[in-house]
């Protein structure tokens, strides 16, 4: 029984290639759980103690944060394994989360000061430190998975990570939702509930090593064969990274792909954070906002993980999840533009979100499979990490020039858009041309 249900969810799989998805779906089950609570929290407490007019501001911070980080991950990465990567990674962030949640606690640079302030250094530091988590460890778990699979067994076992993934963002906000639940101990559950995602950080290196000891080294050999990878340079440098991001038109296409879609996310976001502070006056209120919206957006994933992200990838391909899920945000945008109000707004970002998560981040993923490890981790690093706050960055400034004028947002949403569906066109062919003849970019 429990056979047909794997094979109808996510096609054939058994044996040690079941066990080595399970664990990664695991892993990424603890990564995405401790973090969609911070970055519930990180929003709810950057617009409590900073205010949402400096979130632009807050965007180009973070930007201005990944380059000097970005470099050091890329010094890291030539000298240790991607396994001892993850496990220095969890210690940091476990250590500068800790620090933070005592800045929380403090009754004058914490919570408990209800004051709104651009000089609040709590709300931003916590703001930075969630975005640059988020970032680097998604980046470098992903580029984890994608060194050890092949394009057959994604098809198959992305769809159980994605459930992992959303799976432990819903179990997590769940917990968030019912502590925050009492609005008037904002205070109290706020640092309880970082603290909680804090210690979860630790799941994940305890799942990568466990992986390595359960599943074969016959099982951990992604797409590019050991020959494949003598035939590339050996190392490649910090401004090398970017150099082959710039003249490899394959990872030029997919750092399009990306910036497009943060883009789009960033301008609707912004929309949204405008609407939420005029609705709601009380701070407790907009964080259980903010806790109920994502917990309907990894619902919403969760479900369709669980039935749409394998069967889509191996019904209909790869191109076809590139191309739809643009053209799904130009429907929902439309409804806003034509419509504005709170509930128009929660739905495009509802399908800005839960379908990026299950139906578009997997495609973009299975994309640097086909490719040599240095730009899995060197290139696709200055993509997650630089270019999405370099498109955050884009998309804040030019929400700080037009501003909520919806009409404009509009225009300026549909003709990116526009641009985005030929470019995933494009990439969706580059990608299938590459695969069908067992070839690789390096």
């Amino acid at each position: 029984m429990t056979k047909k249900i794997i094979r109808a969810l996510w096609g054939d799989l058994h044996g040690k290639e079941l066990v080595k998805f399970s664990l990664l779906a695991a892993g990424i089950f603890f990564l995405i759980g401790s973090y969609w609570p911070l970055k519930t929290l990180k929003d709810s407490i950057f617009i409590n103690l900073v205010g949402p007019l400096y979130l632009p501001q807050a965007k180009l911070a973070s930007l201005a944060l990944f380059f000097p980080l970005v470099l050091i991950y890329s010094k890291l990465v030539d000298i240790f394994s991607k396994e001892k990567m993850i496990y220095i990674l969890v210690a940091f962030y476990s250590t500068i989360g800790l620090g933070l949640i005592y800045g929380l606690y403090h009754p004058v640079w914490g919570i408990q000061n209800t004051t709104s302030s651009p000089s609040r250094v709590v709300g931003w530091a916590f703001y930075l430190f969630v975005e640059s988590y988020v970032s680097l460890m998604v980046s470098l778990y992903w580029s984890f998975i994608n060194d050890i699979t092949t394009p057959e067994s994604a098809k198959k076992g992305y769809g159980l990570i994605i459930f992992g993934a959303q799976f432990g963002g819903v179990l997590f906000l769940l917990l968030g939702n019912y502590l925050s639940y009492d609005t008037t101990q904002y205070a109290t559950s706020v640092p309880i509930v970082a603290f909680i995602s804090v210690m979860m950080f630790f799941m994940i290196a305890a799942i990568v090593f466990l992986l390595k000891k359960l599943v074969g080294d016959e099982h951990m050999e992604g797409y590019v064969t050991q020959a494949m990878e003598e035939s590339a340079p050996a190392k490649v440098g910090f401004f090398d990274g970017l150099k082959v991001l710039i003249t490899r038109p394959y990872v030029s296409g997919i750092f399009i792909l990306i910036f497009f879609q943060e883009l789009i996310t960033t301008l609707m976001g912004f929309q949204m954070s405008i609407i939420v502070k005029k609705t709601f006056a009380d701070p407790g209120m907009i964080n259980k906002f903010f806790f109920e919206f994502n917990l309907a957006i990894q619902v919403i994933a969760c479900g369709f993980a669980l039935i749409g992200t394998s069967f889509f990838q191996r019904r209909f391909g790869i191109k076809f999840c590139l191309i739809a899920f643009p053209l799904l945000i130009g429907v929902s945008i439309a409804s806003y533009v034509l419509y504005p109000s709170l509930s128009s707004i929660i739905f495009v970002m509802l399908i800005a979100r839960a379908l990026n998560y299950t139906l578009y981040q997997p495609a973009k993923e299975v994309l640097y499979i086909p490719t040599s490890k240095n730009i899995k981790y060197k290139a696709k690093a200055w993509i997650d990490m630089f270019g999405v706050r370099f498109a955050k960055a884009t998309g804040s400034g030019i929400s700080g020039l037009i501003g909520p004028v919806i009409s404009i947002v509009g225009a300026t949403c549909f003709g990116i858009i526009a641009v985005w569906i030929g470019a995933s066109t494009m990439i969706g062919n580059m990608y299938q041309k590459v695969t069908n003849s067992k070839k690789f970019i390096d």
